[in-house]
């Protein structure tokens, strides 16, 4: 078994209304989760000017299914957000035909399917290399692709792949220290051996190596916390190591962790 994360660029004929409203507006973002029923579409788009624009695209889609609606408008992070649910299931639907290739050979889809500047961003689990080569020969006839990563996954353990969400592991981070982060994983600095010391990427980002230290541990921090729920989840040992105590410490690992979680909340809620 194994992930695959790839991007597609339908030719033309070949895009939904959603991949050419991208195209229409480049700086948006759209993350669309189906249930076989209804999609949920969530929009990010910066500037009052494009999200009044997106909204009545999508208030006009959406009136010509009974069950779609506007959800909700927020602002957030200097983006603003639009959540819309709206069926794209109708028999007069002409969407790609991605979705028939992925089904036919056995790959599944791991919501959300994000699309932004033409492109279609997919998450898919799939068992063998053989429908791997078959899935991208019928991507090819009707646009672009591109493998962006693959990796294997333990045989039977489905919840490996599926129980992630990037906003709660990044969504803390601010925008120096994720670019910190960045900029040490491309440098090398988390290989071993090292490629590039704290000096060096300190100098090439053009600041002091304590603020380059001090954004790096920051996130560090906010990525690890932001992990415990999944670490929890994952340890299947008798023993939960998150559950063990330190002599330092009289809570366990995982209160510890989870009362910081609840102080970095309560801070965000006084800054807000």
């Amino acid at each position: 078994m194994f992930e695959l994360f790839f991007r597609f660029q339908p030719t033309a004929g070949h895009g939904d209304h959603y991949n050419l409203l991208t195209t229409k507006f480049p700086d948006a973002r759209f993350s669309l989760w189906c249930n076989g029923n209804t999609d949920v579409l969530e929009i990010e788009a910066a500037g009052f000017g494009s999200l009044e624009e997106l909204q009545n695209e999508i208030t006009t889609s959406t009136k010509a299914h009974l069950d779609g609606k506007i959800i909700s408008k927020t602002y957030l992070q200097d983006k603003f957000q639009l959540v819309a649910r709206t069926c794209c299931c109708g028999s007069d639907h002409k969407g790609t035909p991605i979705s028939p290739i992925i089904q036919r050979h056995n790959f599944m889809r791991i919501p959300p399917l994000v699309l932004a500047g033409g492109w279609e961003y997919h998450r898919l689990v799939g068992y063998d290399d053989n429908d791997l080569k078959g899935l991208l020969r019928g991507l090819d006839k009707i646009g672009a692709t591109e493998v962006l990563h693959k990796k294997s996954v333990s045989e039977g353990m489905t919840d490996d792949a599926f129980l992630l969400s990037l906003s709660s592991l990044f969504g803390q981070l601010t925008e120096k220290q994720l670019k910190a982060m960045l900029s040490a994983v491309e440098g090398g600095y988390y290989e071993i051996p090292k490629r590039i010391t704290a000096d060096d990427l300190a100098r090439k980002q053009g600041q002091p190596r304590s603020t380059l230290e001090e954004h790096i541990r920051k996130a560090e921090s906010k990525i690890v916390l932001a992990m415990a729920p999944y670490m929890m989840m994952y340890a299947r040992v008798p023993e939960n190591p998150l559950m063990n105590k330190t002599k330092a410490a009289g809570a366990t690992v995982g209160a510890r962790i989870m009362k910081q979680v609840a102080m970095q909340l309560a801070a965000k809620s006084r800054n807000a």
